[in-house]
């Protein structure tokens, strides 16, 4: 199950980033060529071939930076496909070249199933939305490729809402927002994230810091709109979620990224639960966490 990071560039300037300031930069330089990653995954495939090719239970991550400003990222989402025809790719994109109908036509062709992408939605209007990225423009480009992949890819779709200080208090609307445009589909998910705190999200603490139990709290009151959609919560302790939504939770993050206090040891949720998140208890402790007994 191999994580492609395609390069450390990005046309965004999010403002909750995990990556460092070096990524809001769309003019490559380093080692990302085609080549490179081509050699890369072959020497990663050689080690397994026998194995990899045709297991249901693996799948390729392409993230970046941005993987679609790449020049050669065509040549690379081919030859993953020609090696590997059956295993299911999934692109983390933040969309905007999607709304270029040329690139999109050409990504159609290429993105050959299996196949799902997932793509960052921080607010339903552009000046909230374009204070988050950082980008004039980039609200009205997300919308349009998030227009046409709904409207004609064939795969499955993620909406990703990463939420923090700046857009907390707008879920509702972003949710309102995606139910009146695109409705509830079979191939749409929406996934709520809790920010992660490293990169610029760290630097940026004071505009983004918010605590979970905040967030869930909005969740929570949320509910109601959410009725008919598919989605998902990650990085939430299940004893900071209300009952009604512990069932949507997911466990996304590796185990020496998360951290279980002495609180967890006798919880009855815990085999079911993330824990905490080692960063975010070093900036907020384990006040909310609470144990949760028979």
């Amino acid at each position: 199950m191999p994580d492609i990071c395609f390069w450390n560039k990005c046309n965004n300037k999010c403002v909750m980033c995990t990556n460092p300031k070096e990524f809001s930069n769309a003019s490559p330089k380093g080692n990302y060529d085609l080549k490179t990653q081509i050699a890369k995954f072959k020497a990663y495939l050689s080690g397994i071939e026998n194995t990899y090719k045709g297991n249901g239970d693996n799948y390729i991550s392409i993230t970046g930076g941005e993987p679609t400003i790449h020049p050669d990222f065509f040549s690379l989402l081919y030859y993953i496909r020609k090696n590997l025809p059956h295993t299911p790719i999934t692109l983390l994109s933040n969309g905007r070249r999607f709304g270029e109908n040329m690139f999109f036509k050409k990504f159609i062709k290429v993105a050959i199933q299996p196949f799902s992408i997932a793509v960052a939605l921080h607010a339903a209007d552009a000046s909230n939305f374009e204070k988050i990225t950082g980008v004039k423009g980039s609200f009205s480009q997300t919308i349009k490729g998030l227009d046409n992949l709904i409207s004609h890819f064939q795969g499955h779709i993620d909406i990703r809402i990463i939420i923090h200080k700046m857009n907390v208090d707008l879920l509702d609307e972003i949710i309102r927002f995606i139910d009146e445009r695109w409705g509830k589909r079979d191939n749409l998910r929406l996934v709520f994230i809790h920010y992660e705190i490293e990169g610029m999200s760290e630097v940026n603490s004071a505009m983004v810091g918010l605590k979970l139990s905040v967030s869930a709290q909005k969740l929570l009151s949320c509910l109601p709109l959410l009725k008919g959609f598919d989605f998902h919560l990650y990085h939430y302790p299940l004893c900071i979620l209300s009952p009604k939504l512990r069932k949507y939770a997911r466990i996304t993050l590796p185990i020496d990224e998360r951290i279980y206090v002495k609180k967890c040891n006798s919880c009855v949720l815990r085999k079911k639960c993330l824990g905490l998140m080692k960063e975010y208890y070093k900036s907020y402790g384990a006040g909310e966490i609470k144990t949760m007994v028979p």
